[in-house]
């Protein structure tokens, strides 16, 4: 009960953390009887410090948006889902989890996520899923609201850290926007199939306490573009 209570510090990940992650892109490694064999360096190196690190930021996210949760559910499992995929390695390359508003991680709605992998630390936030009806509603919301959606798109801090918002799109507008007068910056948007922004870091920066307050940082410039697409939906 007292381990509920007590929680320890995240004081980074170690160099063997995204050594063991690169091994499973080699086929040789990345099957369960080597995992098994080696079961015990995930669990210490990757499963306990992600666990840390999500203690951490469950409480310094909430300065950044109180509607944000993250618990240990926001942890991916790091073994792939393979019953539609002609690629049958069991396991991901990378560990990762992902975190939005007043619910847990749903992978078709906008979400800030991040994923530790051999080379790099990866921090997104948006919608990436191109699922047809919550696209349809953030692009409604975008075109009765432009001048909010515009603004955020192009605010000085997002473009300077993140760049320009991402994602697939439409060749030309849809249907249902044929008939309206639409200018270019707002008809890139209304063509769009994904809405996201992403930065990628050495991955050195996992190694240091700091992570966690970068990726408090990464939500808090990205958090009034995410909350605009997760609003659009709910």
């Amino acid at each position: 009960m007292l381990d509920d209570f007590i929680k320890e510090p995240f004081l980074g990940f170690d160099p063997k953390a995204p050594e063991f992650l690169g091994k499973l892109k080699n086929k040789k490694y990345n099957n369960k009887k080597w995992f098994d064999a080696h079961r015990d360096i995930y669990e210490e190196y990757l499963k306990a410090p992600m666990r840390q690190l999500i203690d951490t930021l469950s409480v310094e996210l909430k300065k950044v948006d109180p509607d944000i949760v993250i618990s240990y559910k926001s942890i991916f499992r790091i073994n792939r889902d393979i019953r539609f995929k002609n690629d049958k390695t069991p396991y991901k390359t990378n560990y990762s989890a992902a975190f939005t508003y007043d619910r847990i991680k749903t992978p078709e709605i906008p979400q800030f996520y991040f994923h530790i992998a051999q080379g790099e630390f990866l921090f997104a936030a948006g919608q990436y899923s191109s699922d047809t009806n919550i696209i349809k509603k953030i692009r409604r919301n975008i075109y009765e609201n432009p001048e909010d959606f515009l603004e955020i798109a192009a605010d000085k801090k997002l473009l300077r850290y993140f760049g320009e918002v991402q994602g697939d799109s439409l060749k030309k507008l849809p249907k249902e926007f044929n008939n309206e007068s639409i200018d270019d910056d707002l008809g890139k948007y209304l063509r769009m199939k994904q809405f996201y922004v992403f930065k990628t870091y050495n991955e050195d920066i996992t190694f240091n306490p700091e992570l966690a307050e970068i990726i408090v940082n990464d939500a808090l410039i990205t958090n009034k573009f995410n909350k605009f697409l997760y609003k659009s939906v709910f």
